[in-house]
């Protein structure tokens, strides 16, 4: 096993990724001067686990605040960042301010020298060329909602969300300054969408997002034309512009619209499912098997179905086995919990065709944890593929063929990248 899984880790650290999910600043120049290694740090993920761990939200708060001073603030947080440090979220800011910073351990008496080190790299400029091109080997990321990024590193993904979730004038009159489109009917509301959906394409989106499982169940019903608008109208019968209607069959109807659209264009389509980022909320609503009557409907939609859907990733490995067009992306999920990660992909490889697999997104809001991720994920990957060879399911030249596929040309094939316009 030892001396299969060195092989393959050397032979997974030299791939190139195709990064399936990101969520920071599209340009470098974008990036928040004012924040410290501590705040930027604490902006995401980890900070879940600090909380998790006992850390109250106005603690965390406090520690995010860059104008305080930084040795204050850590030691706010140092007993909950110790019983947190062995999460994926802890490791793999170890391990980025290990090989970015040349900092052993993130603790007490490195804190302040890696500070000064994470604002000289970014007051230096050229830090997303060193991380993510240099150091993990990132050809391009699937970017959330910026048409506006630097295409030498990201591919925009849209979200049509805010065209399903509209429940106020205010809302409606947004959506319809965004468009050009004025919005006084449900048919309106639906052009709008599709008008949006198709100057963004024109910009350069690549493919289709949803986040909602964040605030509903995943279950789209099918919804009558009639009920949508009966919702829609309600929302003009308030008075006043922040009022906010309930929009149940309103949703519905809009999102079997959106993938209408999506059918159309032959896009690829990324759903949040499973875990959701933050502390507290029903994981029960983000289960895979919800979209199922979605799968069954648009059979030519390519659902990419995000973090694997933990903790139902037995839930995702039989979708993806029923349904040709589903599949599995490992955004976020190296680092909820490695070892889960890695039995995912040991599980999946036995029961799902490899080329439906997407092993690697970062889905980080700061670049940094990027490389920590991308870190952990080519561990998991040999570990996985390494397993495979011991086992007798495979030979070594395989599962390197496979590690290329699920790190590489997968993402590629699935989101149907132009190859030669990546760098």
């Amino acid at each position: 096993m030892d001396r299969n899984y060195e092989a393959l880790r050397e032979h997974v650290f030299g791939l190139q990724i195709v990064d399936t999910h990101e969520h920071m600043a599209g340009r470098e120049e974008n990036r928040d001067k004012n924040a410290d290694v501590l705040s930027e740090y604490l902006s995401h993920y980890f900070s879940c686990d600090l909380v998790s761990a006992g850390l109250t939200q106005e603690q965390l708060a406090a520690a995010r605040d860059a104008r305080k001073p930084l040795a204050e603030r850590w030691r706010l947080v140092q007993p909950f960042w110790e019983a947190a440090r062995l999460t994926g979220y802890g490791r793999s800011l170890d391990l980025a301010a290990r090989d970015l910073y040349g900092i052993p351990c993130i603790d007490g008496t490195s804190i302040g020298k890696l500070n000064e080190a994470f604002r000289a790299a970014r007051d230096a400029g050229g830090h997303y060329e060193r991380v993510f091109k240099q150091k993990s080997k990132i050809r391009v990321s699937l970017l959330d909602s910026d048409l506006n990024c630097d295409r030498r590193f990201f591919r925009s993904v849209l979200r049509l969300d805010e065209f399903v979730t509209v429940q106020s004038r205010g809302q409606v009159a947004e959506l319809g300054k965004r468009t050009g489109v004025a919005i006084h009917t449900l048919d309106d509301l639906k052009a709008a969408c599709e008008k949006w959906l198709d100057t963004s394409l024109a910009r350069g989106a690549a493919a289709l997002k949803t986040g909602l499982a964040y605030l509903r169940s995943l279950r789209y019903a099918k919804a009558t034309a009639s009920a949508a608008e009966k919702e829609f109208n309600r929302i003009f019968a308030d008075t006043s512009s922040a009022g906010f209607v309930q929009t149940h069959d309103l949703q519905n109807y809009m999102m079997h619209h959106v993938l209408k659209l999506a059918d159309a264009r032959g896009l690829a389509f990324q759903f949040h499912t499973g875990l959701q980022e933050g502390n507290g909320n029903f994981i029960y609503h983000s289960d895979p098997s919800l979209l199922s009557e979605l799968f069954m409907e648009y059979e030519n939609v390519r659902f990419d179905i995000f973090h694997i859907s933990y903790p139902y990733e037995h839930v995702l490995s039989a979708l993806a086995k029923n349904f040709r067009n589903v599949f599995i992306d490992f955004a976020w999920a190296h680092i909820i919990s490695p070892k889960a990660a890695t039995d995912a992909l040991v599980e999946f490889l036995d029961a799902v065709p490899a080329n439906k697999i997407s092993c690697f997104g970062g889905d980080y809001c700061f670049i940094d944890g990027v490389y920590g991720h991308q870190y952990l994920a080519r561990e998991n990957i040999a570990r996985a593929l390494a397993a495979k060879v011991q086992q007798g399911v495979c030979d070594a030249d395989t599962a390197k063929h496979i590690a290329q596929m699920i790190l590489h040309d997968n993402p590629i094939a699935i989101f149907r990248l132009n190859e030669s316009e990546l760098s």
